[in-house]
């Protein structure tokens, strides 16, 4: 107890241990800390009558799973020993989701509170969940639990959806905030998201396009993000992608996201750009594409295209022109279309021609002699 003027004793942060096979007295300690919070109320999704009986089979099937590195039980002790705050992870039990993962009934007693115990809690569980795969780690909290929700924000995690009104407790009913903390994602990952690409994937009968995507006969024409920015590296680094590009291949792999931030304003700003162009059955991407608003010192639509040399000689291109010169005459009818070419592009050539774009002559550029193609589109 502090006396009247005389300092103030600081409480100790306790210390936190991760949890995967416990002994009796810690599971034991665990679940009487959780008992103790469910009938005091606290929003965990426990009944305020469950036994020590019940939660000890929880603790349990999570011991269980812990064995397999699908969870882990988070403690934290006070200098002494005595157990003042738990918290859970558990991976999910779908297959396809091994890597999302859940933390769970996180409680810090009411004499450890505002010790860091709940933050030092949460962090050493992201960090256990994180080296066991978990890319993306949720959480579930009562939407009038606004101290855990400020908790989970400080500690990175970002509301990713709301339930409403499905907690019953009694006749009153409360939403349910579904929270997110993104982990680590090995490099080569693909982020398909929404996109209808992959095993699964199906779209309504007649429908070809959707808000950030558009489907052609055989490729997947989407809406620049930064998180290909290791697809765009890897095909403009290429040696055999730049034989033509007197710049040489692309040699620092941070200008990729710049350089497809400015496509994101393009699309933003005009309505129109160049495409991430994916392959619809696996949704991997094949290469980049499309139309461009002309810069401060161009009068013309720039048509681009550069694919791995997996996809060349498939007719990729030329399918991705067509639908870049439809996207041209839809969103800036009578502007030309302008592609330029090194000479001795021939693969390219033939491309535009198909496209009905004809030769207007040669062009002298900061790096060399281009020849020039040109069409105005009809609608």
């Amino acid at each position: 107890m502090r006396t009247k003027g005389g300092p103030r004793r600081e409480r100790s942060t306790p210390w936190v241990e991760l949890v995967h096979a416990a002994d009796r007295a810690t599971l034991d300690a665990v679940a009487d800390l959780l008992v103790a919070a469910a009938s005091r109320g606290e929003a965990l999704g426990l009944s305020p009558t469950i036994t020590r009986e019940q939660y000890d089979h929880h603790l349990e099937r999570l011991m269980a799973s812990a064995q397999r590195r699908d969870a882990a039980l988070a403690v934290a002790r006070t200098p002494g020993g005595a157990v003042v705050g738990t918290a859970q992870w558990t991976r999910s039990a779908y297959p396809t989701r091994r890597v999302l993962g859940e933390l769970d009934h996180v409680v810090v007693s009411p004499s450890a509170r505002g010790t860091g115990a709940g933050r030092a809690l949460i962090e050493a569980v992201v960090t256990d969940a994180r080296a066991a795969g978990i890319e993306v780690l949720m959480l579930e909290a009562r939407g009038n639990n606004h101290g855990a929700l400020a908790l989970y924000e400080r500690n990175g995690f970002r509301s990713v959806g709301n339930l409403p009104n499905v907690v019953a407790i009694g006749s009153a009913r409360h939403d349910i905030v579904l929270m997110a903390r993104k982990l680590t994602r090995p490099p080569d990952t693909d982020l398909l998201g929404h996109l209808p690409a992959g095993a699964g994937a199906s779209l309504p009968r007649g429908v070809s396009q959707g808000p950030d995507w558009q489907r052609t006969e055989r490729l997947l024409l989407c809406l620049p993000t930064t998180d290909v920015a290791d697809a765009y590296f890897a095909i403009h680094g290429d040696p055999a992608t730049n034989v033509h590009n007197p710049a040489g291949t692309m040699v620092d792999p941070a200008m990729a996201i710049p350089i497809l931030e400015s496509w994101q304003r393009h699309w933003c700003e005009a309505g129109y750009g160049y495409w991430v162009v994916r392959a619809p059955e696996d949704g991997r991407v094949l290469g980049f594409g499309g139309v461009r608003p002309p810069l401060p010192d161009e009068d013309f639509l720039n048509l681009y295209y550069r694919f791995r040399p997996a996809a060349w000689g498939k007719g990729y291109a030329t399918e991705l022109g067509r639908a870049a010169l439809a996207l041209a005459a839809k969103s800036s009818p009578g502007a030309p279309v302008v592609a330029l070419i090194r000479p001795r592009n021939e693969p390219s050539i033939r491309v535009v021609q198909r496209l009905g774009m004809r030769f207007e002559g040669e062009v002298e550029r900061q790096l060399g002699v281009y020849l020039k193609y040109e069409i105005v589109p009809e609608p």
